[in-house]
């Protein structure tokens, strides 16, 4: 567009009778340059005219007469007038096209660029010695040649995920203006790659079209080491923040006791999530990690809340059924005001109770002072009718803020199993050679659990006992409660000697076993009854004989 409206402007000129002469057609000019452009204008008519004086253009100028700013000029009939038209040269490089008119026109070519070795840069350093993931500054000298301002854009060409930076007075650029003639230092920051082999390289710094080439040689490369991110945190007292979480990545790490935190990770670019109980959470983005290096973050503040509680409890606890099960407890106001916290435990069935108490004295509510501890019990009842199993419960500590905490309840029974002899006899009187039948049940008298798998089996006095019949000798489950008949027969041998010997029962089932002793007294054998029939026998044999006797005579 812009062309085309040049040439029309000039064709216009050609075809008229010209007022308006120039001898420049093409100007060369650098940026922020003022140029001024000599004019003449001749009035052809026999008459007196006035001029009215314009431009087009991406400029901003302005036409003077005798040092005098005009718009218009009256000449004479033949009488020409000399001006100049002054303008400032844009700051954008490239071509323009100003066209000045007073009822006729001229056209004129802009040219805004800068001449070849206007600008000078003198590198303090052109070669250094780095390790791998090392940062260098080196100082740049510039001076502009130019009569002129001189605006340049800097940037650098840089292996594969290198970085470079200038820096002028402690701030980074990518811009740069100097003044006509100045002479500036400014710093140039090379980051090199820890995963960078050893070798040579070469960094490009360009000032628009003027480049400069240093040399950099690393010597020791750390490629596949993790890096370092080192940092401490601190409270608005000036206290390590102990045990605060920090996550990198997909990985967590926490603070020791003195708020200080090593983080190994790979190399790369992370964001850091630091969390902690009672302060406000903190995002600390962009964290470069050079592999062999450390990323030292320094202090940091954490910012705590003005109402957080912490509560300390076992997170799963086993709880007797029909027992009283004492939890402990802890409450700790981590905020940075003073409150009063209610207690309460959710999920409970119907027939539990809890109880929080302080010092033996039950307690539904407590008062904490920012910093403090305190430590309670929590008595939880669980009925005798509960059944075995996990209970979830929570408990919560309420005040301006609210703290919950799971606590999982296990219930469990107790394995009680019992053997008891018929009667209650754990003495039995036998003689020798005798079998003796022993009978009794096996009760499972504990709470809440059903006992299964119950074997029953007998410890003798020794090898010669004999063990006839065990009946039964498993007993599949028993309810608590309930009880099983168990018969058990022996032989005592015809030899053993008259004393008391112990007869073991061993009853043993999947959750719990039993044993009981049962003493067995064995007498010696008794002959008096058959003597005395011997005897009755023989007498009466003596009788018959002497009635037989006598009686013949």
């Amino acid at each position: 567009m812009k062309i085309f409206l040049f040439c029309i402007l000039i064709i216009f000129a050609l075809t008229s009778a010209s007022a308006l002469e120039c001898k420049i057609t093409e100007i060369n000019a650098v940026p922020g340059e003022e140029v001024a452009i000599p004019l003449k204008i001749i009035n052809t008519e026999n008459r007196e005219e006035t001029y009215y004086l314009s431009y087009y253009g991406e400029i901003e100028g302005y036409f003077y007469y005798e040092s005098k700013r005009i718009s218009s000029i009256k000449l004479n009939a033949n009488e020409s007038a000399t001006l100049s038209f002054v303008f400032k040269v844009p700051e954008k490089l490239g071509l323009y096209y100003i066209s000045l008119q007073a009822e006729e026109s001229v056209g004129i070519t802009l040219n805004v660029s800068y001449p070849e070795n206007s600008l000078e840069v003198i590198p303090k350093i052109k070669s250094v010695i780095l390790e791998a993931g090392d940062t260098v500054s080196i100082d740049l000298t510039l001076k502009n040649k130019l009569n002129a301002r001189y605006n340049l854009n800097l940037s650098c060409e840089v292996p594969e995920s290198w970085e470079c930076r200038f820096y002028d007075g402690g701030y980074e650029i990518q811009k740069l203006t100097l003044s006509a003639g100045e002479t500036r230092t400014i710093k140039v920051s090379i980051e090199t790659e820890s995963s960078a082999e050893v070798g040579t390289y070469f960094v490009k710094l360009k000032f628009d079209n003027k480049i400069e080439e240093l040399e950099i040689w690393i010597n020791k490369t750390h490629v596949g080491e993790k890096g370092e991110i080192r940092l401490r945190l601190i409270d608005k007292d000036g206290k390590g923040v102990a045990s605060a979480k920090i996550t990198v990545g997909e990985e967590v790490f926490y603070t020791s006791g003195d708020g200080e935190a090593i983080i190994e990770v790979l190399p790369g670019t992370y964001e850091l999530r630091i969390t902690k109980g009672g302060y406000e959470e903190k995002t600390i983005r962009d964290v470069k990690v050079k592999g062999g290096r450390t990323t030292d973050l320094g202090t940091i503040l954490l910012e705590k809340k003005a109402y957080y509680a912490e509560i300390v409890v076992s997170s799963r606890v086993s709880a007797t059924i029909g027992e009283i099960t004492k939890i402990p407890v802890k409450i700790k106001n981590s905020g940075y005001a003073d409150d009063s916290y209610a207690l309460r435990v959710e999920g409970l069935p119907s027939g539990y109770t809890a109880t929080f108490k302080q010092n033996n004295l039950a307690i539904s509510e407590i008062f904490i002072e920012s910093g403090d501890v305190e430590e309670l019990t929590l008595e939880i009842y669980v009925p005798s009718t509960a059944e075995p199993g996990e209970i979830a419960l929570k408990v919560v500590v309420e005040g301006a803020y609210t703290a919950v905490e799971n606590l999982n309840l296990k219930l469990i029974g107790t394995f009680k199993l019992y053997f008891e002899p018929e009667n209650g006899k754990y003495t039995i009187t036998t003689s020798q050679g005798e079998a003796v039948v022993l009978k009794g049940s096996v009760k499972n008298s504990g709470v809440g659990t059903t006992l299964t798998n119950i074997r029953i089996s007998v410890t003798l006095p020794n090898s010669y006992w004999e063990l006839e019949d065990i009946t039964p000798e498993l007993i599949s489950s028993l309810k608590p409660g309930e009880s099983y008949p168990v018969s058990i027969k022996i032989n005592v041998p015809s030899d053993a000697s008259p004393s008391e010997y112990k007869v073991t029962i061993d009853v043993k089932a999947d959750q719990t076993e039993t044993a009981e002793r049962i003493t067995f007294v064995v007498q010696e054998k008794g002959y008096g009854t058959l003597v005395g029939i011997a005897i009755i026998t023989a007498s009466l044999f003596v009788i018959y004989l002497l009635i037989k006797k006598f009686g013949r005579r």
